[in-house]
C-alpha cells in the first residue's frame, strides 16, 4: 500500500546564511577517476549534460568536487544525473554537500537513492529560485512529489542535503533542520546512489556520505 505525506515548513533561521560545513570521516569523496561514475540523463531532449570531477579550491573535502557544468541541451524536462552502483543502498542514511553555481531555467540539485537505472529511484533537492526543498520518486521517468518545504537558505555556498529512509519511511533535512517528512512503497529495493541536476542547473557536490543500515 502506497501513502505519502506533504510537509509544509519554513525555514529556521540558521537557514538563512550559508552554513559551516566539513568534511565527514569515512564521506565518498570525488578524487577518483570519474569513469568510476556513471553520467545519464533521465526525460528531455538533446545531447546529456556534461560533468567533470575537478579540483575546486572551496571543495569541503579538497581537492575534488563532482559537477555538472554544462547541460548541453535546452531541455526543461531532462533531468542530469550521475550516480554508481558499486555499493548498493536501499535503508539508511546518506548526504550530500550541495553548492548552486548557476542555472537560468533551473537551480540547485540533491541525492538519488535505490537507484535501479535512469528512470527509476528517489530523490531530495534544494532549489534556491524557487526558494523550496523536496522529496520525490522517480519512476518510469516520470517524477512525483512526496513532500514539500519551503525555505529561504543562501543561494551561493555549500549546503548539506540529509536523508534518512527506513522502509516506506524518508525523512530529510537541510543543514541540520528536518523539513520533510513522507512514506512510499514505489521502489523497495536496494540500488544505486548518486547525484540530480535538473535542465540548466550547474551545481557541484562534494562529502557524498553513504550509511545503509542507519550505522
Amino acid at each position: 500500500m502506497k501513502a505519502t505525506t506533504t510537509v509544509l515548513v519554513l525555514c529556521l533561521a540558521a537557514c538563512n546564511s550559508t552554513s559551516s560545513i566539513g568534511p565527514t570521516p569515512g564521506a565518498i569523496g570525488f578524487d577518483a577517476a570519474a569513469e568510476d561514475w556513471r553520467f545519464s540523463s533521465t526525460g528531455g531532449e538533446g545531447p546529456r549534460a556534461t560533468w567533470q570531477a575537478r579540483a575546486d579550491p572551496h571543495a569541503v573535502s579538497p581537492p575534488n568536487v563532482m559537477s555538472m557544468v554544462a547541460p548541453n541541451h535546452k531541455s526543461q524536462d531532462r533531468f542530469n544525473i550521475c550516480w554508481s552502483d558499486d555499493q548498493k543502498f536501499v535503508d539508511g542514511k546518506l548526504a550530500v554537500a550541495v553548492r548552486a553555481d548557476r542555472g537560468d531555467v533551473d537551480r540547485g540539485g540533491g541525492p538519488i537513492w535505490r537507484v535501479q537505472d535512469d528512470e527509476n529511484y528517489y530523490l531530495c533537492r534544494w532549489n534556491p529560485l524557487e526558494n523550496n526543498f523536496r522529496v520525490y520518486v522517480v519512476t518510469g521517468g516520470v517524477r512525483r512529489q512526496l513532500a514539500t518545504a519551503t525555505v529561504e537558505a543562501a543561494p551561493t555556498g555549500w549546503h548539506r542535503i540529509e536523508v534518512e529512509h527506513k522502509g516506506v519511511r524518508i525523512t530529510c533535512w537541510l543543514d541540520g533542520v528536518k523539513l520533510l517528512e513522507a512514506t512510499d512503497s514505489e521502489i523497495p529495493g536496494a540500488g544505486g546512489v548518486g547525484l540530480w541536476t535538473k535542465a540548466d542547473a550547474c551545481t557541484s557536490f562534494d562529502d557524498l556520505v553513504v550509511r545503509p543500515g542507519g550505522s
